[in-house]
């Protein structure tokens, strides 16, 4: 499974809950800034700026910033909505670690990191922890994504494969 898939479904999720949210409350210097550089990335490329566009414009950094307690609190808790599947005893605080470590595991693999060794050994057990924390967070929005994307999910399958060279 790749991140791309994990991003769109992510982000596909957060439109509707994005502009319920936002609509005339006041939105933080933050999320301004990123609005105002997806747009003249679109203006760039000479296309029409449309609310559409602007949110597939938006990193995974600027969704999982919704979840951070200054903005959670500024969007009157609304981003919590998306995960209608979340179990009970789980919040802003678990769906914000969970979305951090996610996000911190990505841009190591987009930075050229490391992301299965223990020193000189190989070790997945933070790539199957992040694999897990995926999967929990698109079954919290829609159990139904997780039999979808089954044919592309490939990584435990990989690990395991991998796991037998050792």
């Amino acid at each position: 499974m790749e991140f791309s898939v994990f991003e769109e479904y992510f982000s596909a999720s957060r439109v509707e809950r994005y502009r319920v949210a936002v609509g005339d409350s006041k939105v933080n210097d933050f999320i301004k800034r990123e609005v105002e550089k997806a747009e003249n990335r679109i203006l760039k490329t000479n296309s029409k700026i449309t609310s559409g566009k602007i949110i597939a414009e938006q990193s995974l950094g600027f969704w999982t910033d919704f979840f951070e307690v200054h903005n959670y609190k500024l969007l009157k808790g609304k981003p919590i909505q998306i995960f209608k599947y979340l179990p009970s005893g789980y919040g802003r605080k678990e769906v914000n670690e969970l979305l951090n470590n996610i996000r911190r595991f990505r841009n190591r693999i987009n930075h050229n990191e490391p992301i299965c060794f223990k020193e000189d050994n190989i070790d997945f057990s933070n790539t199957i922890l992040v694999y897990n924390s995926i999967i929990k967070i698109l079954s919290w929005i829609n159990p139904d994504i997780i039999s979808f994307i089954s044919d592309i999910d490939t990584v435990i399958k990989n690990i395991k494969q991998t796991e037998k060279l050792k």
